[in-house]
């Protein structure tokens, strides 16, 4: 199955390993960010949480994303079903 992102042209999904390391790489690099806006704008948390939310969301497609390439790779019914 050709597994992409964002649209049917988008680029393809990297592998799980490759997708995890990336979320986690993210969520690293932002952490910093975070904590800044937490300490100097406690009260805009509420905001701060939402954002986090998106970011882990967006992981959370990506990472399903990969786990259904690869198991197609590995399954023809999971294939055969997509093109249904």
């Amino acid at each position: 199955m050709d597994v992409r992102t964002e649209s049917k042209t988008g680029p393809h999904i990297s592998s799980l390993p490759a997708t995890l390391e990336a979320v986690a790489a993210q969520l690293q690099a932002q952490h910093p960010a975070w904590l800044q806006q937490l300490t100097t704008h406690p009260e805009r948390f509420a905001n701060l949480e939402i954002q986090i939310h998106q970011i882990f969301q967006h992981g959370a497609d990506q990472v399903v994303a990969a786990l259904l390439a690869q198991a197609s790779q590995q399954s023809p019914t999971l294939d055969d079903a997509k093109k249904k």
